[in-house]
């Protein structure tokens, strides 16, 4: 009986050490079509594409108002001195056009353009066919309407007050510069305002030059 109890241990530990071999030597079950790779989270950055974030747009209202804040009307009283025959009367005008363009919350650029395309050579004592007066052409009724310092047309600072607050009032009514800009020349359909539709345009076109050179003046002087 111990014999045989022996001999079958012997056979069935024979049996596993061949079972054994038989797993170690048996091929990999080939991998199907359909079985997803397995990919290290490493290799995953490296292998999905960058989409290139465009860069964000510049906000030139905001340089602007930096370029302001910083040197205050130097950038507009240099851009006005070629255009007027007194370096003190320019001086005057930037002053003026700064200080209500902070008052209404509106671009000095803005305001810069719309005395410039009225009054090219800037003139305050200038006076249209039509009565509009001063360097921003302002029409005599408006004397005295809008809380300025004084209601003489002909004084820079009394003039600038009154056209900027115009504009202003315009902006507020209509929420849109265009529409503003349109009322601001007494656009209407007639013969005494041909083409006028193409004002805002004009203005608006002269605004971003007058910007770009007023952030080209804090530019230069920054660096």
């Amino acid at each position: 009986m111990a014999v045989r109890m022996s001999r079958g241990f012997v056979v069935s530990v024979v049996a596993l050490y061949a079972l054994g071999a038989v797993l170690i030597l048996a091929p990999e079950p080939a991998a199907s079509d359909d079985a997803s790779p397995i990919v290290s989270q490493r290799q995953l950055v490296a292998i999905t594409p960058v989409t290139p974030v465009a860069p964000a747009p510049v906000d030139s209202a905001a340089l602007e108002r930096n370029a302001f804040v910083r040197f205050h009307e130097a950038p507009l009283t240099r851009l006005l001195r070629r255009r007027s025959r007194s370096a003190d009367t320019a001086d005057q005008i930037a002053r003026a056009l700064v200080r209500e363009a902070n008052r209404l919350r509106l671009a000095p650029s803005l305001l810069a353009a719309v005395l410039i395309t009225e009054n090219p050579r800037l003139e305050p004592a200038s006076v249209s066919s039509q009565g509009a007066t001063g360097l921003m052409q302002v029409m005599p009724f408006h004397a005295g309407e809008f809380g300025c310092a004084s209601d003489d047309l002909l004084d820079v600072e009394a003039n600038i007050c009154h056209g900027a607050r115009i504009l202003g009032q315009y902006y507020r009514r209509t929420g849109d510069v265009h529409t503003a800009l349109l009322r601001y020349n007494g656009c209407v359909a007639s013969t005494n305002t041909p083409r006028c539709d193409r004002y805002p345009g004009k203005v608006l076109k002269l605004a971003g030059k007058v910007r770009r050179e007023l952030l080209h003046y804090a530019e230069t002087r920054a660096n």
